[in-house]
């Protein structure tokens, strides 16, 4: 019997899983937290094309102020999945890679996930990143 109730647990679980709505579009100002600096990201397009993801452009600025920064990459509706990277206002460089999931909760949008460092020595690795709408 206990068998039986943890395996219609799971089914229970998965399915609401598999029935998540992600929101179509993450258009907007999300502020959090990356790795204990408070951050806000802008997105600034989203495109309509047909695919199943959607390009994705903005800016990401560390606050209360600097760290402005372009960024470029996708957002896929169906999933909730984004990735984007962020790239140095003047040079075009790409010095950060972002990546996670967006998950509704009621009337707040929380996309959660890691980023990657990948041009300051002393900090190459992998870190929190945490913003809501």
């Amino acid at each position: 019997m206990l068998k039986k109730l943890s395996a219609l647990a799971m089914v229970v679980v998965f399915s609401a899983m598999a029935a998540a709505i992600r929101p179509s579009s993450i258009l907007g100002t999300w502020m959090g937290v990356a790795n204990q600096t408070a951050v806000q990201l802008v997105i600034i397009t989203q495109a309509t094309v047909a695919a199943p993801c959607k390009p994705i452009t903005g800016t990401l600025h560390n606050l209360p102020s600097g760290g402005a920064s372009n960024i470029q990459g996708f957002y896929c509706p169906a999933t909730g999945r984004f990735s984007f990277v962020r790239k140095d206002i003047t040079t075009n460089d790409t010095f950060q890679s972002y990546s996670g999931n967006v998950s509704n909760t009621g009337s707040t949008l929380q996309m959660t996930g890691v980023f990657a460092e990948l041009s300051l020595t002393n900090a190459l690795g992998e870190y929190k990143f945490s913003v809501t709408k």
